[in-house]
C-alpha cells in the first residue's frame, strides 16, 4: 500500500546505481504521480553527502535541475 503520492521522487544510493525502474516496479508504485510522469531522478551521493559547503552548493543546483519545470507550470 503506497500512503504518498510525490510529484518528484529524488533519489541517492551511497554505492549504488539509481535504477528508476526497479523503483517503479515496486508493487503499487504505478499509482505514485512522480512515477508515471517519469519523475524519478538520481542525485549522486559525492554531490549531497560530502562535507562542507560543497553540499548545499552542487547539491541544491542538482536538486534544482531535477525540479525546474515541475512545480513552474503551476
Amino acid at each position: 500500500m503506497v500512503r504518498r503520492n510525490p510529484d518528484v521522487i529524488l533519489a541517492s544510493w551511497c554505492g549504488k546505481k539509481f535504477r528508476p525502474e526497479r523503483v517503479a516496479a515496486r508493487a503499487g508504485w504505478q499509482e505514485i504521480l512522480a512515477v508515471r510522469q517519469g519523475r524519478l531522478h538520481e542525485i549522486k551521493s559525492a554531490e549531497i553527502l560530502q562535507p562542507g559547503p560543497a553540499a548545499l552548493s552542487d547539491g541544491v543546483r542538482r536538486i534544482q535541475a531535477a525540479l525546474e519545470g515541475v512545480f513552474s507550470r503551476t
